[in-house]
């Protein structure tokens, strides 16, 4: 997704919680306490509440942005903009682009999104890696539709 798109999906923090909220739900929300997997979503404190026992689950709770007081679109902007990019960016760069006063609280969070990739790039080894740039495979796409088209028109 280009960043403008990103901007475009994303324009404030309410919709960033949303968007968080559902795939938390997506990916299956049990209960700690009873097991339950049925849970309603209360706005006021952004908690999950177990319909059976009660009990309550933080929004936060069990992702990387666990025990973090940073703004959720924070985070979502961060990632992309790690993700989205092949080289490294400067954490005061991506403070820059936040717009925050603080320096630590950005490095630990991309310190916590680099330990999460990293985990995630152990569990998923390629065997051989090979990395093309993204105008590189755009130009093949296109020479292969127009041999594709000269074919169809003989």
């Amino acid at each position: 997704m280009e960043l403008r798109a990103y901007f475009e999906k994303y324009p404030d923090e309410a919709t960033c919680i949303e968007e968080l909220k559902d795939k938390r739900l997506q990916n299956g929300l049990i209960c700690r306490k009873c097991g339950h997997d049925a849970h309603s979503f209360r706005r006021t404190d952004l908690k999950f509440q177990c319909k059976k026992c009660g009990s309550r689950i933080s929004l936060r709770s069990g992702t990387v942005m666990e025990n973090s007081n940073l703004p959720v679109r924070y985070w979502m902007i961060c990632i992309e903009l790690m993700t989205l990019t092949h080289k490294k960016m400067s954490i005061l760069k991506i403070q820059y682009l936040l717009g925050h006063k603080r320096y630590e609280p950005i490095w630990l969070m991309v310190q916590k999104i680099k330990l999460v990739m990293r985990i995630r790039d152990e569990k998923y080894r390629l065997r051989a890696y090979s990395q093309f740039d993204p105008e590189f495979l755009q130009k093949i796409d296109k020479l292969t539709l127009e041999k594709k088209s000269k074919k169809t028109q003989l």
